[in-house]
């Protein structure tokens, strides 16, 4: 039986929650990407051990398995005892979906498995008058009214090509609950307009795209123009104001 998209993914994230363990001196999960985003993953450990070298790799493949590239970080750790927290830093190259982290280490080092953390890396905010010349932008704006968009919890953002470029993959169950990843409204205001203001003392200046259709079952994910989606990831390399989680839905 062949699998959909969303099962197939679905199907890794289950294998890489069940793997999810400090069983022996391997921890491993697999997790969706954002395309063009920068990740920091990490896990605390712990040792007595003198020199206990630990390593640290991220495998990147696509949405049919195909293998695009990996990153690796070694570190030699040494006790007295205490949680020591070791990350590496992954970007999701065009094309990528989902990444397996592997952490390994030597027998006598424990790791803290619930602990494991994914945090979307965001540059600093780049000089404000670099802002006001209309040159960096501090948020996005997706327009999608007149396609019937539903609100929800965990909106997505896909270009034509199929590529995901935004859901809040790394954001924190509570941020989720309380904020959301993205703000809706029928109009801008002044209070959509504060979701993409970085600080008071920086204009807003948005990047606004048009939604071209609308995509999954529950109304809530976007389909925009790969333009519009190759600006975003250009925007992103300035100030990645979407791990900020600066995102505006108009919607009917």
């Amino acid at each position: 039986m062949k699998l959909s998209k969303a099962a197939a993914i679905l199907l890794l994230l289950l294998i890489g929650s069940a793997a999810a363990s400090a069983q022996g001196s391997e921890f491993t999960r697999t997790f969706l990407l954002e395309t063009g985003a920068r990740y920091e993953v990490s896990v605390r450990i712990r040792t007595d051990l003198q020199d206990a070298p630990t390593l640290a790799s991220v495998y990147i493949h696509s949405e049919h398995g195909q293998y695009l590239r990996s990153t690796q970080l070694s570190r030699s750790l040494a006790g007295p005892n205490e949680w020591q927290q070791i990350s590496t830093i992954v970007t999701a190259p065009p094309g990528a979906t989902h990444a397996t982290v592997v952490f390994t280490a030597p027998e006598g080092v424990e790791m803290e498995w619930d602990e494991f953390n994914i945090r979307r890396v965001q540059l600093d905010l780049a000089d404000e008058v670099l802002i006001e010349q209309g040159l960096v932008y501090t948020g996005l704006i997706v327009d999608a009214r007149g396609l019937n968009v539903r609100r929800g919890m965990s909106p997505k953002i896909y270009s034509e090509s199929g590529q995901l470029i935004y859901a809040g993959v790394a954001v924190s169950y509570g941020f989720l609950q309380e904020a959301g990843i993205v703000s809706y409204g029928q109009e801008l205001s002044p209070e959509l307009l504060r979701r993409i203001q970085p600080s008071d003392t920086v204009k807003v200046s948005p990047l606004v795209v048009k939604a071209l259709s609308v995509q999954g079952s529950t109304d809530t994910a976007v389909v925009i123009s790969d333009d519009d989606a190759q600006a975003i990831l250009d925007a992103l390399d300035v100030y990645d104001f979407l791990a900020e989680y600066s995102v505006v839905f108009l919607i009917d």
